[in-house]
């Protein structure tokens, strides 16, 4: 789940100080698929409650009037939650949880000494690598859209992300990036696909942890 959370914030504090008055209910309903999922518990909460509130109130006027507080309620928690971190700490764990995965799959797949192994190993980390910067890119370094990977990079140095060393290691996996996913196995060493695999794991308990 990707979420541009100042611009969600923004919306949220706009509804809740009056400036878009009728809109609320379907305000609450946009921010709680962004923030959580569309399957998640919390918008299944809500929108049950919408319906038990339509369900009880003796009219329509009060059915809505109920329904516009109980829809700034759930905003309001929602704000609260992105203000204290809560929801980034949340997101953050979840990446790390999906990347640990696909590292360590592709480090069980090199066990296996052999050429296929390792391209295939390659292959994993190789899209590890391409996937953890994309999401460094858009999390801590406001990228937007799917630029060049290398243009990631750039915006992860100069938004002091990638720190130091970090910088040139990271842009020297380009290479192994490009080699491995283009299947040209000639190019690509089994050192490089463990030195890779650490960098990510790294990283993964830097930003991800």
């Amino acid at each position: 789940m990707a979420v541009n959370a100042e611009a969600w914030l923004a919306r949220a504090k706009a509804v809740l100080s009056g400036q878009h008055q009728g809109s609320e209910v379907q305000a609450a309903i946009s921010l709680l698929t962004a923030v959580y999922g569309p399957q998640s518990a919390q918008l299944n909460a809500f929108t049950t409650g919408l319906a038990q509130i339509a369900k009880l109130a003796p009219n329509p006027t009060n059915s809505q009037h109920h329904q516009v507080i109980n829809a700034c309620g759930a905003i309001s928690n929602v704000v609260a939650e992105i203000e204290s971190g809560l929801i980034t700490s949340l997101r953050a764990q979840v990446a790390g949880e999906i990347f640990a995965e696909l590292v360590g799959l592709g480090k069980e797949t090199l066990q296996d000494d052999t050429e296929a192994a390792k391209n295939v190993s390659a292959v994993l980390i190789a899209a590890a690598f391409e996937d953890l910067m994309r999401r460094m890119g858009s999390e801590l370094a406001a990228v937007v859209g799917r630029p060049k990977l290398e243009e990631v990079l750039t915006a992860l140095k100069n938004a002091g992300v990638l720190k130091g060393g970090e910088v040139g290691t990271a842009q020297s996996y380009l290479k192994f990036r490009n080699d491995s996913l283009h299947a040209d196995w000639a190019k690509v060493q089994k050192s490089q696909v463990q030195s890779c695999t650490a960098f990510i794991e790294a990283l993964l308990v830097k930003h991800f942890s």
